[in-house]
């Protein structure tokens, strides 16, 4: 079970063993004081023993209140199901992202599709919450590990990310905004729009984030990311191509003509392959007149723009200098 969400449980039951305990102190035979102090004894030890535990799979709590929710037994269907599926399309995100980073690839995420690793983003529902209505979800494990898998790395760095935007000024969420994957942004925005259109709040605890968003905290977080935009466009470029590095999939083009400028940034996995293992590629555009294929993806908040990626998707050889007259 998620840490947080489980020590959560046991302060709450020993804040009522420890008055009965206190209403128990006349007891004339003790024997009820006995009781409540062995089960005192038995929650303390159980706090101990989880608070010193390392998981090293994801898991993680959502409990929902608001309007989709009915006393702490009853949840609407259409609500669980767009709630769960939005949370699980962020995590996948999340994941693809760190990956790609810990890969030393900068590119930005496919706007729409399947994402890399997507199978491994799974997350399953393990257990309901006990005292309110929610969910433990939780990754398979097929052995043990022993160092954090990157799916708990993912619902963890999640939960920080969702806590970090909540509470983040004006200046400090476009700050995040901006530095996060656009893929990610708009799944939060997904996320948040579900919880906002059905009038719902939620808690989030993982192992070692938590965070809680009451209606107003929904509301005002989904109106932000209403605020951000986020666009795609290709663009055909002539050029010569200054350098492409593989490893770390970045790429420099001069724009054709004199005032051309010099532009940079990331190169699709799949073109990084070809010029890696292939010379005749390599020896035909590397300082050679070329046109490429450039994704331009554009983040703006209130209009504004706030990111740009350009990633280099294709590469061919071009007969003409592109000199200008």
């Amino acid at each position: 079970m998620a840490t947080l969400h489980a020590l959560k449980i046991l302060e709450s039951d020993k804040q009522y063993v420890e008055r009965q305990l206190a209403d128990a102190q006349d007891d004339p035979w003790g024997t009820t004081l006995a009781m409540w102090r062995s089960r005192l004894a038995e929650i303390n030890r159980q706090i101990k023993t989880l608070a010193a535990a390392s998981s090293s799979y994801a898991s993680v709590a959502l409990i929902f209140e608001g309007n989709p929710v009915i006393s702490s037994t009853d949840i609407r269907v259409d609500f669980t199901t767009d709630a769960l599926t939005t949370f699980q399309k962020l995590i996948a995100a999340r994941l693809a992202e760190q990956e790609r980073q810990a890969a030393g690839d900068p590119g930005a995420l496919p706007k729409r599709g399947r994402l890399p690793g997507r199978r491994n983003s799974n997350l399953y529902i393990r257990d309901l919450v006990r005292g309110s209505m929610g969910f433990v979800l939780e990754e398979r494990v097929e052995q043990a590990e022993l160092l954090p898998t990157k799916l708990k790395a993912a619902v963890e760095s999640t939960t920080e990310l969702l806590d970090r935007l909540n509470s983040a000024g004006d200046d400090e969420f476009q700050r995040i905004v901006a530095e996060s994957e656009p893929r990610v942004v708009q799944a939060i925005q997904k996320f948040t729009k579900v919880l906002f259109e059905a009038g719902a709040s939620t808690r989030i605890a993982g192992d070692q984030n938590q965070l809680t968003m009451g209606i107003s905290d929904v509301d005002r977080l989904s109106k932000r990311l209403n605020e951000v935009e986020i666009t795609e466009s290709v663009e055909t470029v002539d050029g010569v191509l200054q350098g492409l590095l593989p490893e770390k999939l970045e790429f420099e083009f001069k724009v054709a003509g004199d005032e051309g400028p010099t532009i940079r940034g990331d190169v699709a996995e799949e073109l990084a392959n070809k010029y890696t293992l292939d010379p005749a590629f390599v020896e035909r555009l590397l300082h050679k007149p070329g046109r490429a294929r450039i994704k331009v993806v554009r983040t703006s908040r209130n209009g504004m723009q706030t990111k740009e990626q350009l990633i280099m998707e294709a590469l061919e050889w071009a007969a003409s200098s592109f000199a200008t007259p």
